[in-house]
């Protein structure tokens, strides 16, 4: 019988990293989209360990924590604290009972530490899985130059594998300056471009661009936790070719868009 696992994290693409990796080692998963969710889902699914991050909505990580203590139904449920945030935990907000089984508390979460951990809990052995071979998109990955300029070093070293995969060349970039810097020596086949940069923001990047007559034709990507409706309209009036929200797509959603625009270009 597959072990349940409930993650409450607020980090989306944390989360759906995890719940990806996690099918596939053979558990059944489930997520909560904030504190309240989070108790209410323990009480009805009685999973078989909780996953929870310190900055939820609504109710926090200490205050449902605090509550699950209380509560006979939910109390014995193990639990590894989990918070990708960088946020100081205060450690005494944290009940102290034996259910906490673990914490993982760092800037940056590598899903094979929270894999591991996972693992032990259920007397499990964890081998992280060795990348296939690559795969083919619309398109094709071969050979193509994808310029990524993404500040999140997770998700950064997570889709740059998924890339490696495919077969594209990909060059990171974690700011517009960097971002500027390459593109004066190189013309890449596409630009991935987040809105929220350090020092000069995503959309002053893509105006820079479009107003090289070198790069205006590469197409760029705007991929962004951003989605108010007056950024998209900037970024389209700017020349973006496509306007994705993080929480909104998946990894290979990404891959294969990047594909499709490539491939339209040809």
């Amino acid at each position: 019988m597959k072990e349940k696992i409930l993650l409450a994290i607020s980090d989306v693409v944390l989360t759906n990293i995890l719940v990806e990796k996690l099918r596939q080692d053979g558990y059944k998963t489930y997520t909560a989209l904030d504190g309240k969710d989070a108790l209410e889902k323990m009480k009805s699914l009685s999973p078989d360990l909780v996953l929870i991050d310190i900055v939820l909505s609504g109710k926090n990580g200490y205050e449902v924590l605090q509550e699950k203590s209380y509560d006979r139904m939910i109390t014995k449920i193990p639990v590894i604290v989990v918070s990708n945030s960088g946020v100081p935990i205060k450690m005494r907000l944290i009940p102290s009972t034996p259910t906490i089984k673990d914490y993982l508390i760092q800037t940056h979460i590598e899903p094979d530490e929270v894999l591991q951990k996972v693992a032990k809990i259920f007397s499990r052995k964890y081998s992280p899985r060795q990348e296939g071979s690559k795969t083919t998109l619309v398109g094709g990955g071969t050979g193509k130059k994808v310029l990524w300029v993404e500040d999140d070093k997770l998700l950064s070293n997570i889709l740059s594998k998924k890339f490696e995969t495919t077969g594209f060349s990909l060059h990171r970039a974690s700011n517009g300056d960097e971002a500027m810097e390459y593109l004066l020596r190189e013309i890449p086949d596409i630009i991935i471009l987040d809105i929220i940069l350090p020092r000069i923001n995503g959309l002053d990047v893509l105006q820079t661009i479009k107003m090289d007559e070198r790069l205006r034709n590469v197409p760029v990507i705007m991929l962004s936790n951003m989605s108010k409706q007056s950024d998209i309209e900037k970024a389209k009036s700017l020349g973006a070719s496509k306007f994705m929200v993080k929480a909104a797509v998946s990894l290979d959603e990404i891959i294969t868009e990047v594909s499709n625009q490539i491939a339209n270009k040809s």
